[in-house]
């Protein structure tokens, strides 16, 4: 019995305690930084609702100052409205709930709201209505809210409502990326033209495969986009019309083949350019590089089947050289031609994790040209042949080039060198000269078997001569 009874109240205890946890673990902690900078912490509390008021110490605040609402990894499904918050800017994260609503009066009571994440939930195009953003109503009409950043990564969006924006004129930064969206369908071009003042646009991993040539007309201040992880075989061509405001463009693993002249045409003011980890990428053609005349990075890494490069890639910018930083490494490729580019000039090179072939051509580039002073400690490519030389790092490869050859190589009557061959191509050389080898066998062997019927069956036998006159058959 008494142990039946110690039992109980420990349960008991146990029931209290969890409880005062669980309520604890729902009260929001304010952090003051400094006088400029405070968040409300809310985040991992197990909360299902929007609280209905802040912490008192949040009425302290200096009204000037950047309040940060942080309500990330609960399990809030319907999103209501906000109390009103104090701060100039406020920022407001809801990423990783569970949210599938939102209501039109949510954000009314924050007009300030400059950053809202509602990335990692389960949002649909139907959820996002113009009407979520208003700001406070007066004199019959609503107010716009000051919002600049909105996140909306990881949900569940295949359109876009056109007027979705209607009450944010102030949106610079908008992400759609990782969005089952597949088709940018005519409302989501409205919606998206309507935000005229947006800068970074993230599309990334939404499965598109073409971008209307009207999708971009009204957004004249864009200046990053983020293409990657989609289906596209060539970069659209509708770029062209943010060509002169587009700065930084990201287009990674995408079935792409080859770049060519068309490939960035219009795209005169680039200043960065990333194109990573697009699998089937074989080649880069003449001219490709042509129209970006304001380029000062490249990325071209991670791209395994990436083995040519033209050396009139850059054709038409050597005179006017304006790449501080490139980098070519984990790709496919072995050989550079000598004037690709004006090696000196660049800054910072990568060239690591390829199949180098350290020839003069290579030695050129990275001795006489000074490719080799460009490249970050630590990041020095090593040689894959010739054999002798893999594993070298191709600094150190100019010994067997004494005297080095600028010429371009189209222009160049190299003579043969063994040094030179790479291993599949000995490879390939000892089974050609086996395969001549064998064929003269073979056909030593059918001469000699022709020869034999020749003289065994065909040549006509010796003539004989009869003397008539003593043969008795012609009496």
């Amino acid at each position: 019995m008494y142990y039946f009874m110690l039992c109980k109240v420990l349960v008991i205890i146990g029931c209290v305690t969890a409880g005062l946890a669980v309520a604890k673990s729902k009260e929001c902690d304010v952090l003051v930084v400094d006088e400029d900078n405070v968040t409300v912490n809310c985040s991992k509390r197990g909360i299902s609702a929007i609280p209905d008021s802040w912490p008192e110490q949040l009425a302290a605040v200096n009204k000037d100052s950047q309040v940060r609402i942080t309500l990330f990894n609960n399990s809030i499904t319907d999103v209501t409205q906000f109390p009103v918050a104090p701060g100039a800017r406020v920022a407001i994260s809801l990423r990783a709930n569970r949210i599938v609503e939102i209501r039109d009066d949510a954000f009314n009571n924050i007009e300030r709201l400059f950053f809202l994440d509602l990335s990692y939930n389960r949002i649909t195009g139907e959820v996002l209505r113009s009407e979520i953003f208003q700001g406070p109503y007066n004199d019959g009409v609503y107010a716009d809210i000051a919002l600049e950043t909105l996140d909306l990564a990881h949900n569940e969006i295949h359109s876009l409502d056109r007027y979705l924006f209607q009450y944010t004129p102030n949106l610079t930064r908008l992400d759609l990326s990782d969005n089952p969206i597949e088709i940018l369908d005519h409302v989501t071009i409205l919606a998206l033209s309507s935000a005229t003042q947006l800068e970074v646009l993230n599309l990334s991993g939404t499965g598109i495969d073409d971008i209307p040539l009207d999708a971009f007309r009204g957004l004249v201040n864009l200046q990053m986009i983020d293409l990657s992880n989609n289906k596209f075989v060539t970069v659209p061509e509708s770029l062209s019309l943010v060509g002169t405001t587009l700065k930084y463009l990201t287009f990674n693993n995408n079935p792409i083949v080859e770049l060519n002249d068309d490939s960035f045409i219009g795209l005169s003011n680039l200043y960065e350019l990333e194109v990573g980890e697009n699998q089937l990428l074989e080649e880069v053609k003449r001219s490709t590089f042509t129209p970006l005349k304001r380029l000062r990075v490249l990325h071209l890494c991670h791209n395994p089947n990436l083995r040519f490069i033209s050396h009139l890639a850059f054709r038409g910018l050597k005179d006017k050289w304006t790449l501080k930083e490139v980098y070519l490494d984990d790709n496919n490729l072995s050989e550079l031609s000598t004037d690709l580019m004006p090696w000196g000039k660049l800054e910072v090179l990568g060239m690591t994790n390829n199949d180098w072939l350290c020839n003069c051509d290579l030695a050129n580039i990275v001795t006489k040209q000074e490719a080799g002073t460009k490249f970050k400690s630590g990041e020095i490519p090593y040689c894959a042949a010739p054999m002798r030389l893999a594993g070298e790092y191709i600094t150190n490869i100019t010994g067997f080039c004494p005297t080095l050859d600028s010429t371009p190589e189209s222009a160049k009557n190299k003579k043969f060198s063994f040094g030179n061959l790479r291993p599949k191509h000995l490879l390939w050389s000892i089974f050609g000269v086996a395969m001549v080898a064998l064929f003269g066998m073979l056909l030593g062997l059918l001469v000699n078997t022709l020869k034999t019927f020749y003289k065994t069956k065909v040549k006509s036998q010796p003539i004989k001569y009869v003397n008539i006159n003593a043969d008795s058959s012609f009496a």
